[in-house]
């Protein structure tokens, strides 16, 4: 819980996926209503009921997507560019996704690089890899030259874009300015 920098007082989102083991989901969700405390608010969201979710642009400190063991959640362009607009200025977005080690056509699932760049597509900022783990193949087609063969899964983050401007700060994703 520490590597993801999370505190009292902090309101964190955690997205979770079919692949996501639900034992596993509720000791996550619960170790981060330990670090949030009292003041902070830790809501859980399907990865494919975000984009129907009622969150308010700039909701969340932290949004978490991914990291619950055993989760193989591929994330689309709109499903970044919804985390995106839901992260406050300033705010860290840590994600874990299957990648490619080499590009595969017709394959839903990105290179490292291709991840970082939709990330940065979607209007994070700071965008970097932090690490990177061999798990057994994960494949959204098993297909024969598949089996048996090893997936990389990685872990990005990315913070929400903030400038200031005459002592305002303005998002840059969302276009509100905070005085």
């Amino acid at each position: 819980m520490a590597d993801f920098g999370i505190s009292a007082g902090q309101s964190v989102a955690v997205v979770w996926d079919k692949s996501s083991p639900l034992e596993a989901l509720k000791d996550l969700v619960d170790k981060l209503q330990t670090l949030t405390g009292d003041e902070g608010q830790v809501s859980v969201e399907n990865i494919n009921q975000l984009l129907q979710s009622a969150h308010k642009e700039s909701s969340f400190d932290v949004i978490l997507s991914g990291v619950v063991p055993g989760s193989t959640a591929l994330h689309s362009a709109e499903i970044l560019a919804e985390m995106a607009r839901i992260l406050r200025p300033g705010g860290c977005l840590f994600l874990r996704e299957p990648v490619e080690t080499a590009v595969v056509n017709n394959s839903r699932v990105r290179t490292t690089s291709k991840l970082c760049s939709a990330l940065t597509l979607s209007g994070l900022v700071e965008v970097k890899e932090v690490s990177r783990v061999t798990t057994p193949r994960i494949s959204v087609r098993p297909s024969r030259e598949n089996r048996g063969r090893s997936a990389l899964k990685v872990r990005c983050t990315g913070k929400s874009f903030v400038c200031r401007i005459r002592g305002a700060s303005k998002d840059r994703t969302s276009g509100t300015t905070l005085l």
